[in-house]
């Protein structure tokens, strides 16, 4: 299978994301050819560091690249303030200086993490991402969104800072569980439902066979979910915009994190996959969405088995004045209203604060009753 090579062609820095399989092996050769001098420090975690560092750290010796491994800890409760001075503190140990490079070597919450760190260590080093899970190979990795959670909410400390490189591998997916993979599927669906009905269409043709990380289905997926975002980013660097159409999903989703305090029993792209129905949901009671197109959508989530529903023990704890109130926390709340990004039809989204409040209240409360 050939690499696909996508350009994200921004004004101040413009750079690529080259998708396939097994180019971690290539890495040091790819990475050699965009910084600045043969030296990068990798943040990674333990599991990382058994199913698949090798192979990383073999290929930049091979290219006589310099390199130091930061450890930190997985899952989304590490998103925070202490690990950014977990991993600062290392990099200034290790006299880091600007012409280095940093590499984010994991998922969604790494990536994050890394890129903002990169951005405020010595006012701004490179960073290049090598996203190791199908979320972030979809999504997280590009773009240049960085940040970190706090008790108030989930990314609402972070900059805007764009990688050098983006390498995404669909071989270091093998490693993935099923939920992982299902997880990051449900960010592929939300750039066909917010700007591609072409891709809706593919997607419920070809859904069975990107389930298998080997099939070159799994690459193209990959390829035009990053070149939908690509150019949504393009048109809209620091979301201002039209952007803010890939958060489609991610204000119900979000508030559903928080009140799980960020455990695994839901991972982002369960929440999100939640979310996105709600918010179908909600096109639908607005008169946007026509039934026929709820119906399709509702059928694609349930033939692909996302998650759907919220799960028993935290519906149990929730009630739909704690959710919307949860919900109004999200950065994306301006003047005290909740921005909501709807669906006009499959292929076509819109964000407003123009609705009826009753509606969002019998979306809220019909999710707790599923």
């Amino acid at each position: 299978m050939k690499n696909k090579i996508l350009l994200v062609p921004l004004k101040n820095q413009s750079y690529k994301i080259i998708i396939g399989n097994d180019i971690i092996r290539n890495a040091g050769t790819l990475i050699k050819r965009v910084i600045k001098k043969p030296k990068v420090f990798i943040v990674t975690n333990k599991l990382l560091k058994k199913h698949h560092l090798s192979k990383l750290l073999s290929s930049l010796k091979k290219s006589k690249i310099e390199y130091k491994t930061i450890l930190i800890n997985d899952g989304e409760k590490e998103k925070n303030i202490s690990t950014v001075k977990k991993i600062s503190d290392e990099l200034l140990n290790s006299k880091i200086d600007r012409d280095d490079t940093l590499i984010a070597f994991g998922g969604g919450v790494l990536g994050d993490i890394v890129g903002f760190v990169a951005s405020i260590t010595l006012r701004g080093v490179d960073f290049i991402q090598i996203p190791t899970t199908l979320l972030a190979q979809v999504d997280s990795s590009v773009g240049g969104k960085t940040g970190v959670n706090t008790s108030h909410g989930k990314n609402l400390i972070g900059t805007f800072n764009q990688p050098i490189l983006v390498l995404s591998d669909v071989s270091l997916l093998k490693t993935l569980e099923k939920r992982e993979l299902k997880a990051g599927y449900s960010e592929i669906i939300k750039y066909a439902l917010i700007m591609d009905d072409d891709f809706f269409s593919w997607l419920d043709k070809n859904f069975k066979k990107i389930d298998k990380v080997s099939d070159s289905k799994l690459i193209e997926a990959v390829y035009r979910s990053c070149k939908n975002k690509a150019h949504i980013v393009k048109m809209d660097v620091r979301e201002s915009g039209v952007r803010a159409y890939l958060n489609y999903g991610h204000t119900f989703g979000h508030a559903l994190e928080k009140l799980n305090n960020y455990r695994d029993t839901i991972k982002h792209g369960e929440a999100v996959s939640i979310g996105m129905l709600m918010a179908s949901y909600m096109s639908f009671l607005e008169g946007h969405l026509s039934d026929k197109e709820l119906d399709k959508i509702n059928d694609h989530f349930r033939n692909t088995s996302l998650l759907t529903v919220i799960p028993k023990k935290l519906k149990d704890k929730l009630s739909t004045p704690v959710i919307q109130n949860t919900m109004l926390s999200d950065k994306k709340v301006k003047n005290g209203k909740i921005n909501l990004v709807l669906l006009k039809k499959i292929g076509k989204a819109f964000v407003t604060n123009k609705y009826k409040q009753n509606n969002l209240k019998k979306v809220i409360k019909d999710s707790l009753i599923q």
